[in-house]
């Protein structure tokens, strides 16, 4: 499968798009460097220790303290300094999740501070070459200092992977000089930055081409690569052209759909895509289609259609959590199986590692999908100022009974104004212009109704008309 990564890099943002034969399969925005914290270690004072929860909140220097999950560990003690990383971005109203294993990725090696052990990647095969690996890894490394040796590290000479070694050591020993120095909470290292990450985690054999905007970047990306296969660093090209890189590649329409609730189907169909605080819901309907062979082929296609669009969408809108799907009512055993394994072929691919936790009597599917950062969603959208998010407004009966109640308590004031002018949005002045005949005679006043395309969809106003 042909793989492309078009990075965007702007002082305001970093844009990414990954693509498997020209399909826009990934698409990840980061903006303001606070906001994406996963890979930054802090040096953070215990403000407080929750017994009941096995946790304690760490302030880290930020305007909310970090959850960090200690177990039975009591040593962990309020205004204690402790050493964590963080894991999960904050999430509306939670902080950010810490965790006090700190590792630091390198191109083609991790390190993991305090432990000391040395894992290969099980997709390096071969004993000999996993020995090799080992036993490399085990002269050069410190005691007390785990190495994990990354997949993309098969095949590479010695120095190159003893080189990432070293800059990973060097990175670790900025940090103790700046933990002896520092006072918590203090911020002791930034994870690098979008752009840098993506070719350091997503490169390998499979990528044909990484095409980046910026100057800067593409001159880190070089650095990045220093010492790798001429190959490898071919792949990596400076765009030039004035046009926007995502238009250039006709990825425009494919990422303004990121936002739209409802996914057709080729068959037909579609699903529906809805956020909760808890969870993300999906709901699959068979619309128009019917299978003029049978309902239960009805409803297998339309099912099958949907576990594959459902794999895609996770992926490209980047949804992590809780994902609960309610398929068409299958009435067989081998069909919900094999919809499941649709599902699981699907998720091929994807780095987040989803799970299919288990099918329900009602067809429910549970799936889990790994979640660090924040969500596309709340990157690029704000909740709606009219619905506060809700996706609901009231209908225009719904706000014009509310404003006749309104002129019914006016009226009954002594000396009311009978002749009132109503001033609503233009959704609602057209219902309410086909009622004033009949709330003119039930009210005994002149009412008259103007448009005003400033007001929210829910407000109106009563004004003295005379």
């Amino acid at each position: 499968m042909a793989t492309s990564i078009i990075i965007s890099s702007t002082p305001e943002e970093t844009r990414m798009g990954l693509l498997e034969d020209k399909v826009l399969r990934e698409y990840l925005v980061e903006r303001d460097s606070e906001n994406h914290l996963v890979g930054n270690i802090f040096l953070g004072r215990v403000e407080n220790v929750v017994p009941g929860l096995q946790a304690a909140f760490v302030d880290i220097g930020l305007e909310q303290n970090a959850f960090l999950f200690v177990g039975d560990d009591r040593r962990l003690t309020e205004g204690r300094s402790v050493l964590v990383q963080i894991s999960k971005d904050p999430r509306g109203a939670k902080g950010p999740t810490a965790t006090r294993e700190v590792t630091l990725p390198g191109r083609y090696i991790v390190l993991v501070p305090g432990n000391d052990y040395i894992g290969i990647s099980r997709k390096i095969n071969g004993a000999l070459k996993r020995e090799h690996l080992w036993e490399l890894i085990e002269k050069n490394k410190p005691k007390n200092m785990g190495v994990v040796v990354r997949t993309v590290a098969d095949g590479l000479p010695d120095e190159v992977l003893l080189a990432d070694l070293k800059t990973q050591l060097a990175a670790w020993q900025h940090i103790e000089k700046r933990m002896r120095v520092s006072k918590a909470p203090v911020l002791v290292y930034r994870e690098l930055d979008l752009s840098v990450r993506i070719v350091r985690d997503y490169l390998n054999s499979s990528v044909e081409k990484i095409v980046i905007d910026d100057k800067d970047a593409y001159d880190r990306l070089l650095n990045l690569l220093k010492g790798v296969p001429d190959e490898d660093i071919k792949k990596l090209k400076l765009y030039r052209g004035t046009q926007d890189i995502f238009s250039y590649y006709g990825l425009t329409e494919a990422i303004a759909s990121i936002s739209d609730r409802r996914v057709d189907l080729p068959c037909g169909g579609y699903i529906v895509i809805d956020h909760t605080e808890a969870m993300t819901v999906i709901d699959v309907n068979s619309g128009s289609f019917k299978d003029p062979s049978s309902l239960e082929a009805t409803i297998m296609r339309t099912n099958r259609e949907a576990a594959e669009a459902i794999a895609f969408q996770l992926r490209l809108r980047d949804i992590g959590g809780i994902i609960v799907v309610d398929f068409i009512d299958m009435h067989t055993e081998a069909h919900k199986k094999e919809v499941l394994q649709v599902l699981q072929k699907a998720f091929t691919g994807d780095k987040m590692r989803p799970k299919i936790q288990d099918i329900t009597v009602l067809n429910l599917v549970e799936i889990t999908r790994k979640k660090s950062r924040q969500n596309l969603d709340s990157v690029l959208y704000a909740p709606c100022p009219v619905c506060q998010g809700s996706g609901q407004v009231q209908s225009p009966e719904t706000v014009a009974i509310e404003a006749k109640r309104r002129l019914r308590g006016l009226l009954k004031k002594p000396g009311a104004c009978r002749d009132i002018l109503i001033m609503a949005h233009p959704l609602v002045a057209e219902y309410l212009k086909t009622q004033l005949h009949a709330w003119d005679r039930e009210l005994n006043c002149s009412l008259t109704v103007e448009e005003d395309a400033a007001l929210d969809v829910e407000s109106f106003s009563l004004l003295d008309n005379s």
